[in-house]
């Protein structure tokens, strides 16, 4: 069958005439090989579908947010071009940047067996969930205070895997007020807890892994703001208040110390 692949493709989605039809579902009956290879094709179009629905579940990055938030609405448009090649464009590459950096948004920890693939959104999720809980705290707003800082240390490092730096971020305008242990992606994860004048407050937080190095990455999460990096054995988060515009900067002045 000339185009065999292309016309199993076509099948599968629906896209031949009867006749067209008719005349695959007459080849896949005489022909096994050709049944194996449909089943292939079947096979990596739900391993797709798999992927995707994995990626729309992903954080957001924080760019993207901000640029889905003022962008214009479409239905705001006139009628006349709402259809136009040019809006049609412009959504189509918004669609396109999401799966993008959705695709991007994993991480990777590797193993004497192979490559174990943990997503992002598996540590990241837990972080938000977390920081909801304990920056709202008062009283009780770390485990271990400021002044054990060099038990802090030890006990992170040593209940992390990695080592654990406690970066002072005073140029930054936040204090160090303590640490806790978290559990992430059913990881344990260290939690460095600050608190600017205002007394929001900014943690950073860390967990072990074997992932390559990679830059830091601003993404939101619900009602915070988060920027994420790589290196020394560990992947790491900065996370505050959605809106934050010193996130980043405090992210730059955190990573050269840990």
């Amino acid at each position: 069958m000339r185009g065999t692949e292309e016309k199993l493709s076509a099948f599968l989605d629906g896209e031949l005439t009867e006749a067209e039809r008719l005349e695959v579902e007459a080849a896949l009956a005489r022909d096994p090989a050709l049944q194996a290879e449909l089943e292939t094709l079947m096979a990596a179009d739900a391993g797709a579908r798999d992927v995707f629905d994995a990626m729309l579940e992903d954080p957001v990055p924080l760019g993207l947010a901000d640029a889905i938030r003022t962008a214009p609405d479409p239905s705001a448009e006139p009628a006349a071009n709402r259809n136009g090649p040019a809006s049609g464009w412009r959504w189509g590459a918004v669609a396109a940047a999401c799966l993008l950096i959705g695709a991007s948004g994993g991480y990777f920890t590797g193993t004497s067996q192979g490559v174990e693939v943990a997503s992002a959104r598996d540590w990241l999720t837990d972080i938000a969930d977390y920081h909801r809980v304990y920056a709202a705290q008062d009283r009780h707003l770390v485990e271990v205070p400021a002044a054990e800082a060099p038990h802090i240390q030890t006990w992170l490092t040593a209940s992390i895997g990695a080592d654990v730096a406690i970066p002072d971020l005073t140029s930054q305008g936040l204090t160090f007020q303590g640490a806790r242990l978290l559990v992430a992606a059913g990881r344990p994860v260290s939690q460095l807890i600050y608190t600017d004048a205002d007394n929001r407050v900014v943690a950073l937080c860390q967990i072990q892994t074997d992932a390559p190095r990679h830059a830091l990455l601003e993404q939101r999460m619900d009602a915070f703001d988060m920027v994420t990096w790589g290196g020394n054995g560990a992947n790491f988060v900065i996370i505050g208040d959605a809106g934050r515009e010193d996130l980043r900067a405090v992210a730059e002045a955190a990573q050269i110390q840990v």
